[in-house]
């Protein structure tokens, strides 16, 4: 049982063993796998997991995606869910109730002991995307009066209660956080080495307040397993780990990806969103660029003599404004991805809008000479080449300026940045490049 089995490897043998083997082999299998398994199970899903040991069954729900938990938690007789929401995590647990109605969620919180529904309780009253939404409540907590060996033996007999033991806290009486003796220290010395010489007295810490996407930037930075989250008079509350900040990394991106496309937020997946669903996504800001767009065509009605008198200008039309789009769009891209790195805040804002002109006036100056020397080329008119390129260079310009300081102004005034990305900007440009760019023309051929 050791050799990583298939899919269809693991479900005959989860079908044709007895109980205690599955019990036995389950050391070696992830529960990842079984629910990968379970996805492509054609026959009775229950009778499949009752097969298998509620402690099994709750780290099934906890890798399961969020939208999935309650499917499967659903599954189980009443009884069952007790159970096994008594073998879960409690951050898992929180995330699991939120799927649920409030009188089913109640019931089953009463079903848990007074200290264990009492954290629960105060784990959900915290915002779903704050440090205290994230964390959990089990960690190993030791006093700085032991020794290696009594460690060691206290982690035999409580360590897996804890959700990591990458790291041990040392508490004082009232719970609050002394210091941090990482588990690899615990295993490389000696027996009767006392604790007192292995605390690490500054232990990164964060507050239950904190931001989900500031949590992530600390793990980033330091490189921790796991992140101690303490109140205001230190007392440890909790820890956030390495995968939780995993995951909330995917949803962040993906976040930003969607604002910065202009699709709504959806939390199923795309091959399992109807098209209804995925159209209702994408209508609401295609009708907003739609009608915000038609300002665009309002300036070019506005100089209709302009192009009666010279035709050949509304062929440069589209790429003036896919120029000024995707010229705003790298500016806003880079500029996003720094304040989502902590690399960029909103002080810096002077230095990055003198940067991004120094670059706009470069990029703009070489898109400029190349689109002069091709007018001169094909179309042999020295004043259109003129007009073209000086367009060109303003539509840089400014599409670099506008592209670096909407998302630092979002910021500012508390909106997420993303959206202030590529399909808004482009709107702004649009509009700006088409003005300028006739007001030349009116002024060269009129």
């Amino acid at each position: 049982m050791r050799e990583k089995m298939t899919g269809k490897e693991l479900l005959q043998f989860l079908e044709e063993h007895s109980p205690q083997e599955i019990k036995d082999a389950l050391e070696f299998i992830h529960p990842a796998d079984i629910l990968d398994a379970l996805e492509d199970y054609e026959g009775d899903q229950i009778s499949f997991l009752s097969r298998l040991p509620n402690d099994v069954l709750a780290t099934i729900i906890e890798e399961a995606e969020d939208e999935d938990k309650g499917e499967i938690f659903d599954l189980f007789s009443q009884d069952q869910k007790k159970e096994i929401i008594s073998e879960m995590a409690s951050d898992e647990l929180v995330d699991l109730l939120e799927t649920m109605d409030e009188d089913e969620a109640e019931e089953l919180i009463q079903s848990l002991d007074e200290e264990e529904a009492q954290e629960l309780k105060t784990l959900m009253n915290y915002h779903p995307e704050t440090a205290g939404g994230i964390m959990a409540t089990e960690f190993m907590a030791i006093n700085d009066s032991m020794r290696v060996k009594d460690t060691l033996q206290h982690l035999q007999q409580y360590g897996d209660e804890a959700e990591t033991l990458s790291y041990l806290y040392i508490l004082d009486k009232n719970g609050i956080l002394q210091g941090v003796v990482s588990l690899r220290d615990i295993v490389i010395n000696k027996f009767e080495t006392p604790l007192k010489e292995l605390i690490n007295p500054n232990v990164i810490t964060v507050s239950p307040e904190l931001d989900q996407e500031e949590v992530a930037r600390i793990f980033q930075k330091y490189g921790f397993a796991s992140v101690p989250v303490v109140d205001a008079s230190q007392k440890m509350l909790g820890i956030i780990t390495a995968d939780d900040v995993l995951d909330i990394v995917v949803e962040e991106n993906t976040e930003d990806f969607e604002k910065m496309s202009a699709l709504a937020h959806n939390e199923g997946e795309y091959l399992e969103t109807g098209v209804l669903g995925l159209a209702r996504r994408r209508i609401v800001w295609l009708l907003f660029l739609m009608v915000s767009a038609t300002f665009t065509g309002f300036i070019i009605q506005g100089y209709e003599a302009a192009l009666a008198e010279m035709v050949i200008l509304a062929a440069f039309i589209p790429m003036l404004m896919d120029t000024g789009g995707n010229a705003g769009a790298q500016s806003a891209t880079l500029v996003i991805r720094g304040m989502a790195l902590g690399e960029i805040a909103i002080k810096d804002f002077a230095t990055v809008l003198f940067k991004e002109l120094r670059v706009s006036l470069v990029v703009g100056f070489a898109l400029s000479a190349v689109n002069f020397l091709r007018i001169l080329l094909f179309n042999r008119d020295l004043m259109l080449g003129v007009t073209v390129s000086i367009a060109m260079l303003f539509t840089v310009v400014v599409a670099k300026i506008v592209g670096c300081s909407l998302p630092i102004i979002a910021r500012r005034i508390k909106l997420d940045p993303a959206i202030m990305a590529a399909p808004i900007i482009t709107t702004i440009v649009d509009a700006l490049s088409l003005v300028v760019y006739f007001r030349l023309a009116t002024m060269i051929y009129m």
